[in-house]
């Protein structure tokens, strides 16, 4: 299957009747899956307001998710990113059911969760009561008492200086959150970073190496490695949050940084650049990440070069471009065909051990809307012994689920008839056991297998004698 991922802006149009093309090629189940996440709610839900016609706005866009991707949402559950069938309504009357949870959050907040559990509510009291009489860190207070640096901390901490506390901490961080997300607050953080570190920003909004641009500013000052802490990862799995930090700290730093505006239709703030971090971990997992907002494509873009990540970015006109080119549905018989059409190309990989000569070719084309990546194995004299299909899988999918083999199983059928063994397509049940067999297919002069190692399906041309 074809993992396509869609950022707001791509999905909002659509609905709009924009990328008319697009939506054609998206509605093809059998061949592509198109995903939502848990960020796309929390684009919808920078826009709520409990007014009628606004309600009814986000209603029919929560239609229009679930009419696109057929309620294919990839969530964040803290250990892992898992996809699972979810739909949107429901996800969006949790949200605004927690909404208050954490605004304005503070101790007596947090002593108020506690109560709401009996078994908690006497631990939660003691334990909310030794935290508030803690003292801060001596480097905050230090800080608090030098004017210059003391200003610069109640922008970031409202009300800390008056209450050096960890009770002043909880709530001064709390009021943070929220005057990040609802006003223009980011702007001015932002602001103070860049000026900090005596960065141009002007200079580095479109930089060819933004990365390179930030890590000198930091060097300049004597701060080393900024690589993400790993010992932080307690929300999401570590690649998510090095790709979600990464955006962030661009953004923070200048390149492509987000506008911030709440004076006047939809409220643009610092919860919007976070959410479309994480749509970039989200993303991540699929083998396309369609985005129309020319700055999100460019962090996007250069955080996955970071990384080095198999997911390719498109613009929707991008896209377009490349499925009329490699994504066209063809016949199954064909792409049989295909694999000796590139044994006609020079564009390959090419290692030598011992006794064997390895070829390793993308194959952008998706044979069976499956297979992207191809091996032939010939011997020291060019013979060629076999070809093995397999995938370039996205860097952050980590699995390959049931449903895929069982939507690829009727096209290998199609193409190749009835297998030797005569077991028939392949269902979910005998994919969940340890050792799975199969299938073969032998011809006059080659056999075909489609098996399973380590994990990893793979079609196997072996050429006989």
């Amino acid at each position: 299957m074809i993992f396509i991922y869609l950022d707001w802006n791509v999905i909002s149009q659509m609905k709009s009747g924009h990328h008319k093309h697009l939506s054609e090629y998206l509605r093809q189940p059998n061949r592509i899956v198109t995903l939502y996440s848990t960020s796309h709610i929390g684009d919808l839900f920078s826009s709520y307001k409990d007014e009628s016609d606004q309600l009814k706005t986000i209603e029919e866009d929560l239609e229009f998710i679930t009419s696109v991707t057929d309620n294919c949402c990839l969530s964040n559950n803290g250990k892992e990113v898992r996809l699972g069938y979810d739909d949107p309504k429901r996800l969006f009357d949790q949200r605004v059911d927690q909404k208050d949870l954490f605004e304005n959050f503070s101790l007596d907040k947090l002593a108020e969760i506690f109560e709401g559990d009996p078994l908690t509510s006497s631990l939660g009291k003691t334990f909310v009561k030794l935290i508030k009489s803690m003292p801060l860190d001596k480097a905050f207070k230090d800080a608090l008492s030098n004017p210059e640096s003391a200003n610069q901390l109640n922008k970031i901490f409202p009300g800390l200086k008056e209450n050096p506390t960890m009770e002043g901490f909880f709530s001064s961080f709390g009021k943070m959150i929220t005057n990040l997300n609802h006003s223009e607050d980011y702007k001015g953080l932002r602001g103070m970073v860049q000026s900090g570190l005596k960065i141009n920003r002007d200079k580095l909004f479109d930089t060819n190496n933004p990365h390179e641009s930030i890590d000198k500013a930091y060097e300049k000052l004597g701060i080393g490695d900024l690589s993400y802490n790993q010992q932080t990862d307690k929300n999401a799995p570590k690649w998510f949050n090095e790709i979600s930090n990464d955006y962030i700290m661009l953004d923070m730093h200048g390149y492509q940084e987000d506008r911030v505006n709440t004076r006047k239709g939809r409220k643009e703030t610092f919860s919007n650049t976070t959410e479309d971090s994480f749509h970039a971990g989200f993303g991540s997992t699929c083998n396309f990440y369609i985005i129309n907002d020319k700055r999100a494509y460019k962090k996007t873009n250069k955080v996955y070069e970071k990384f080095e990540l198999d997911t390719l970015v498109f613009k929707p006109q991008e896209f377009i471009t490349y499925y009329d080119t490699y994504l066209v549905p063809r016949s199954y018989e064909f792409d049989l065909q295909i694999p000796f059409e590139y044994l006609k190309l020079d564009d390959y990989i090419e290692e030598k051990t011992e006794s064997e000569i390895l070829r390793t070719y993308h194959v952008p084309h998706f044979l069976f809307d499956f297979f992207n990546k191809m091996l032939v194995v010939a011997n020291e004299d060019g013979k060629i012994d076999m070809i093995v299909l397999s995938q370039i899988a996205p860097t952050n999918k980590r699995i390959t689920y049931y449903f895929e083999i069982e939507r690829l199983s009727p096209k290998l059928f199609q193409a190749l008839g009835e297998d030797d063994d005569g077991l028939g397509e392949i269902k979910q049940p005998e994919l969940e056991q340890e050792e799975w067999q199969g299938r073969k297919w032998e011809f006059e002069s080659i056999s075909l297998r489609f098996i399973r190692t380590q994990g990893i399906y793979q079609l196997y041309y072996d050429f006989k004698d």
